[in-house]
């Protein structure tokens, strides 16, 4: 689990930001705070694994926090900002990004998985399960009910027997995420999960389709046949 941090001033943008970080269960928010002194003082009590920071706070610069701290208790640090041109103090403070505000929810997934590599060991394993938000609820599905996942517009569609659930999230990141979990890429709209195959069939044009358990028939392009085959054997599929 990675413990992370939020320093933010703007009330809604933390909102935002507690809001996507439900998507990825692996990421726990253990504090807020507003301005650079409660920051630091947020700091100092505690050492989170991943510090989102805000640039510009009302009582100071972010990057001041983060100096202030020794360089071995300073935390894997995200700056966020509304304006480009504050990029220099996050190189110069080796943050691993740099997001403009508002947070998008491909930009923050690209940042969690820069962070997960850096952390490495557990944290840098994909969870057992996936949130998936509908209203105000949001449920939790286990990663290998999943029988295949389908591009759809600027959503995924992660189906689980009859049940389909939406999550929204590029199929890429999905696929960097999720892929030593055991789901691979078979079309550029589907990733299917290798425990969940039961027969792959080709066609003579290099083509084919994917058989998995229920019944489901995933298309599969020539272009991913040989890394599906790979990940087949490697599971003694």
């Amino acid at each position: 689990m990675i413990r992370a941090v939020v320093i933010e001033d703007v009330p809604l943008a933390r909102e935002r930001l507690r809001r996507l970080l439900q998507a990825h269960p692996d990421v726990a928010l253990v504090g807020e705070a507003g301005t650079a002194r409660a920051g630091a003082e947020l700091l100092a009590a505690d050492r989170p694994d991943l510090l989102f920071l805000d640039v510009t706070l009302p009582d100071g610069e972010g990057p001041q926090v983060l100096r202030a701290l020794p360089p071995e208790r300073r935390p894997l640090t995200v700056f966020l900002t509304a304006r480009a041109d504050h990029a220099e103090p996050a190189f110069e403070l080796e943050a691993i990004d740099y997001l403009l505000k508002p947070v998008g929810d491909e930009a923050l997934a690209r940042a969690l998985d820069r962070a997960r590599r850096r952390l490495g060991g557990q944290a840098g394993e994909p969870p057992a399960q996936i949130a998936v938000r509908s209203g105000r609820r949001t449920d939790f599905v286990r990663l290998d009910a999943v029988d295949y996942v389908e591009s759809a517009g600027h959503y995924l569609c992660l189906h689980v027997g009859r049940d389909v659930h939406l999550v929204r999230e590029p199929i890429s990141a999905f696929a960097e995420r999720f892929g030593p979990a055991g789901f691979v890429r078979c079309h550029r709209t589907a990733l299917v999960n290798i425990e969940a195959v039961e027969a792959v069939v080709a066609a003579r044009n290099g083509d084919g389709e994917v058989r998995l358990r229920g019944g489901a028939v995933v298309p599969l392009s020539r272009t991913y046949r040989e890394a599906l085959a790979a990940r087949m054997a490697g599971t003694g599929g």
